[in-house]
């Protein structure tokens, strides 16, 4: 562990997406509902993604719409966010997550109590936020912030750690065969699969034990 008792962690300046059914992006209060990275009402975290798909299949595994039909019936905002911040920790492999200490299973279980309580700790340390795999689009990273957070015009200047630049990029239902590609709850989540798979594939080419 690193000195100051974060798991490894780096600063992140990029542009992340978030899908919303109201015409906010982000907030200021406690979440009203338990989250992967919180207990309901007890902190105010912002959900995000590195890319524009992952935010619509979060929500259709959020609200588990599994067929065409039902995820033509939905429809959210994405709005970009440029994020920058300064102490993220990175568990944005299963890799990086196990190697710090954290068990790689835990970041996408249907069971969020790990990471809930791991966002608690985490916060303590002073962490702005973690990085860590899609549980509904495997291959995608999410981006979880700690604290509130407020919109601001994109062109605006940042004047205060809070603010974030702000923009609707699109209004409309989930792209077509999504569907397809989300993970929904008491799935594999192949991404895991694979990396747990990989491992064992590497303990077998290791050289065996010396006989006793």
């Amino acid at each position: 562990m690193p000195p100051d008792g974060l798991p490894p962690h780096v600063p992140v300046h990029e542009v992340a997406y978030r899908a919303t059914s109201y015409d906010v992006p982000l907030w200021v209060t406690h979440n009203r509902r338990d989250g992967r990275w919180n207990f309901a009402g007890t902190a105010c975290v912002q959900y995000t993604c590195l890319d524009a798909v992952a935010p619509f299949a979060e929500q259709l595994r959020h609200e588990n719409l599994r067929t065409e039909a039902e995820a033509r019936t939905y429809r959210a905002t994405i709005w970009q966010l440029q994020i920058s911040e300064g102490v993220v920790v990175d568990y944005s492999t299963f890799q990086k997550a196990e190697e710090a200490g954290f068990p790689p299973e835990a970041l996408v279980d249907d069971d969020f109590e790990y990471c809930q309580r791991e966002a608690a700790r985490l916060m303590s340390l002073g962490a702005g936020g973690v990085l860590s795999p899609s549980a509904a689009l495997p291959g995608s990273t999410n981006l979880t912030l700690f604290g509130p957070r407020v919109p601001i015009e994109w062109s605006a200047k940042v004047q205060i750690a809070t603010a974030i630049p702000a923009q609707p990029v699109a209004t409309g239902q989930p792209p077509d065969a999504l569907t397809e590609r989300v993970r929904y709850r008491g799935e594999t989540h192949s991404a895991l699969a694979e990396y747990l798979g990989g491992q064992g594939s590497r303990n077998q080419d290791s050289d065996p034990p010396e006989s006793q």
